[in-house]
């Protein structure tokens, strides 16, 4: 199993462990997110650290049985009901009209995923409790005979779900930008770090994906967002003029020329374990 460790958790040794497979699976879309994510640590963390039991022993090793802020609120149990939106979501918004719009949204989108449940002959949860029974019975995490164990890769919820074309394409794209993640940090680590964010590098798709240790298609996603993001331009010849990623070869050397202001004013870069 594939674990990002996570150590802003006090959990008896320090630390919480988290599937690098929860976000790119497409659950947190269809399950209470965040509820989910935190059970999907507990689950993560009694799988690497070899914790053996029931949920309810895995949570006693864990918080000696006092898990409140691990769900999310003082007080917090197992028992505590399921929460699909936090209120704390309403605090970013200004007007009445934009709070009931978003209220409205998220009842349509609970209901949506509730529906997709019972179709699937799977229990909707209430409480935390029954959130963990059915992300054991949708495959996310398994116990048997106290041993817990997660796959890699997670189960989607296309595989289990009856899911429109639309929300299976937004499941793949979503993994597609986490998959091409560490490439993307690779190729700007490379940029940043290595070439100090030079204004301009004469280079080629195979040595950037030499230089940055990734493979050719994973540097052309990389260039994509950056052109896309208008971050970057591709030039060659003399004179120089702008040509376009896909009509280049891998050793076909151009000029990569990088607006540094425009990357650093607009990006955000999320680093993962």
């Amino acid at each position: 199993m594939s674990v990002d460790q996570d150590t802003s958790q006090d959990s008896g040794d320090g630390y919480l462990s988290m599937h690098n497979g929860w976000f790119p699976s497409g659950w947190p879309s269809y399950l209470p997110r965040h509820q989910a994510m935190v059970l999907c640590m507990l689950f993560g963390t009694a799988a690497v650290r070899g914790l053996r039991g029931s949920l309810d022993e895995v949570v006693q090793q864990l918080f000696n049985g006092e898990p409140g802020a691990f769900f999310g609120r003082h007080g917090g149990t197992l028992d505590s009901p399921v929460v699909w939106m936090d209120d704390d979501e309403l605090d970013y918004l200004e007007t009445d009209e934009e709070k009931d719009q978003f209220c409205a949204d998220a009842a349509e989108h609970q209901a949506r995923c509730e529906g997709l449940l019972r179709d699937a002959g799977v229990e909707v949860p209430r409480t935390i409790r029954e959130l963990a029974d059915t992300m054991l019975a949708l495959g996310i995490a398994t116990v048997q005979d106290g041993v817990w164990s997660m796959q890699d890769p997670l189960p989607g919820p296309e595989a289990v779900l009856d899911l429109t074309d639309a929300e299976r394409d937004e499941i793949a794209d979503t993994r597609r930008i986490w998959e091409r993640g560490p490439a993307e940090s690779a190729l700007l680590n490379h940029l940043t770090d290595d070439l100090g964010q030079p204004d301009e590098v004469f280079t080629s798709v195979g040595r950037l994906a030499a230089a940055s240790k990734v493979s050719e298609d994973d540097v052309r996603y990389a260039l994509g967002q950056m052109l896309q993001e208008n971050e970057a331009r591709l030039e060659r010849g003399t004179p120089r003029s702008q040509v376009n990623l896909d009509d280049l070869k891998n050793h076909e050397r151009f000029h990569l020329v990088v607006d540094w202001q425009h990357f650093n004013d607009n990006r955000i870069i999320v680093r993962r374990g």
